[in-house]
């Protein structure tokens, strides 16, 4: 069943789990609970499309390099999976080989744990299952780097797949523009009992449940979990002092440009760095896009003008000189993107503002951090790849100069994959939920999503968060 919470005075009271968000997490997690029998209370924050006055409780404050997160997350039912591209690679084995970086332990279960979700992950995200994960081009750098195998959803649109099924459920009810606002805790501190919840009239109710599960994203969950300072006043489940810390992107670096001996044969190149080059050089994952410039654009009444003078320049290899009248690659030029493992660090972290929202909550206060395994990581990758290139006689590279300067900043993006602030460990003193996803200091809070990542490997995320959902499904209900 659907509701709007705007038009309601109540909520059902009788439910054996509450999920709380509406991506594909929380979806997947209400879908295959209410399969089994359970009784599903699910929770969206949002309406069922963009508003800007939704939209607005991800504003921030941010101290450390800015990840944008109120343009890069959807407050709104189906979450991120409204705007996302569909990019799906599963992790490998070696994702979940036992590790140390910067004091932190890696994931306390290993990839045999996920494996038997795959099938199923694949089915929600409509990606054909016969064809698999197959690599996107040949094997040309033959060391260090392999060709990099992924599969590419539509993308899913969950709330486009999913909402009328929801909608005619007989054991969900799903209430939007429900923004849950407190968890409060039993008399032992032990349980949650349960959460309270409000729309934008000033109405709220709270709801109980047996378990309840989290599924707001990386920010937006240790931000909550934080913000329940009523009974704790460092929030619930943070015992440890982890909620919120470790926060994780994947690093989106200019590496530099190249020049491509033969671009007739190909559309663009990209590789993912070998286990072997990983652990020898211990540094994180990365994938490389070589993306190949096929021609020069040019529009409008110089068109022609602008075609002569950048062939020209091309030609004489003056390009650099006249960057500043117009930034362009000649044909067979391209640049060379990453999507790089960040680790683990306790001083990238999520925690709260003094600024507050229209709930009376703290805002987040936002402080992505990159630290010196990073950019060893970086610097590595940059140079093995340019090596490999040219040995394998494909062009030439021109790194960017903090590649091989380690005196310069080195310059990255984001690539909106929140990961690591909830994360998954066997003891608290290092991470907030266990091997089952359940936060450690409670007997019925779990988290699902990306924010449980003990590691963030060098794909996109969406895969293995639908395979640690369906395992926590089985935990739950077996």
């Amino acid at each position: 069943m659907l509701f709007d919470f705007n038009l309601q005075t109540d909520i059902n009271k009788n439910y054996d789990v509450c999920v709380v968000g509406t991506g594909p997490a929380g979806i997947t997690l209400a879908r295959k609970l209410s399969e089994t029998g359970q009784k599903v209370l699910l929770l969206e924050a949002g309406g069922l499309g963009y508003s800007e006055q939704s939209q607005a409780f991800y504003e921030c404050e941010t101290v450390g390099h800015n990840a944008w997160p109120k343009f890069s997350r959807l407050r709104y039912f189906g979450g991120t999976s409204n705007h996302w591209a569909g990019r799906c690679r599963p992790f490998d084995s070696s994702d979940f080989n036992p590790r140390e970086i910067n004091g932190l332990p890696g994931w306390p279960i290993r990839y045999s744990d996920i494996k038997p979700y795959l099938n199923e992950a694949m089915e929600i995200l409509d990606l054909d299952k016969k064809m698999g994960f197959q690599p996107v081009n040949d094997d040309l750098l033959k060391t260090r780097f392999s060709p990099d195998a992924y599969s590419n959803s539509p993308p899913t649109r969950f709330k486009d797949k999913y909402l009328s099924e929801i909608e005619s459920s007989k054991n969900i009810d799903c209430y939007y523009n429900a923004n849950a606002i407190d968890m409060r805790l039993d008399t032992s501190h032990q349980s949650i009992t349960h959460i309270k919840v409000s729309n934008y009239n000033n109405f709220s109710t709270t709801v109980s449940a047996q378990k309840f599960i989290l599924c707001l994203g990386g920010i937006e969950t240790p931000r909550f979990m934080l913000n329940c300072k009523n009974q704790i006043p460092t929030g619930i489940g943070n015992s440890s002092d982890m909620v919120g810390r470790c926060f994780m992107e994947h690093l989106n670096v200019r590496m530099g440009s190249f020049l491509y001996r033969d671009i007739d044969n190909t559309e663009g190149m990209q590789f993912y760095a070998d286990d072997a080059f990983v652990i020898k050089n211990t540094i994180g994952k990365s994938n490389i896009t070589f993306g190949i410039v096929r021609k020069i654009k040019s529009y409008g009444r110089t068109k022609e003008i602008k075609n002569f003078f950048k062939n020209i320049a091309c030609q004489m290899e003056i390009e650099e000189k006249i960057q500043f009248i117009s930034e362009f690659k000649c044909p067979g030029m391209g640049n060379i993107g990453t999507l790089i493992e960040q680790s683990p660090n306790l001083d990238s972290r999520i925690s709260l503002s003094k600024e507050t929202d229209s709930f009376g909550l703290n805002r987040t206060k936002f402080d992505w951090q990159i630290n010196d395994f990073d950019k060893k990581t970086i610097r590595k990758t940059g140079q093995a790849v340019a090596i490999e290139f040219a040995k394998a006689n494909l062009g030439s590279v021109r790194l960017s100069d903090f590649i091989l300067d380690e005196t310069r900043e080195i310059e990255f993006g984001r690539h909106a994959h929140h990961m690591g602030t909830t994360r998954m460990s066997e003891s608290p003193q290092y991470g907030v939920v266990d091997q089952n996803s359940k936060v450690h200091d409670l007997d019925n809070l779990y988290i699902a999503g990306s924010s449980v990542f003990s590691t963030g490997g060098a794909c996109n995320p969406t895969m293995p968060i639908m395979q640690l959902c369906l395992r926590l499904v089985d935990h739950l209900t077996g």
